[in-house]
């Protein structure tokens, strides 16, 4: 799988925010590359987001990563477990 095929396949889940808040699924609009990844495999360290849960009022990016561990209760790293979980299911 290349990575235009990988986001792709995020986009078919839906938002994973919204999933996880049983609001069931809202289009991605938006990728959000977790800051903590900078090399070559970063592209693969990417979530699937809403555009209100990216850079909206309740946004990773407006609210700050740590606001929106606060808010969600969600790491960087439950945001990948989620998507994980997400990809798996619709396979």
């Amino acid at each position: 799988m290349n990575n235009n095929d990988y986001t792709e396949r995020i986009q078919s889940v839906g938002c994973i925010v919204c999933r996880h808040l049983g609001e069931g699924f809202v289009p991605v609009q938006e990728v959000h590359h977790l800051e903590w990844s900078r090399d070559e495999l970063s592209e693969w360290a990417k979530i699937g987001l809403c555009r209100d849960h990216h850079q909206g009022a309740n946004g990773i990016h407006f609210l700050s990563r740590r606001g929106f561990e606060t808010r969600y209760k969600l790491t960087p790293i439950d945001l990948l477990a989620l998507q994980a979980k997400y990809l798996w299911k619709s396979i």
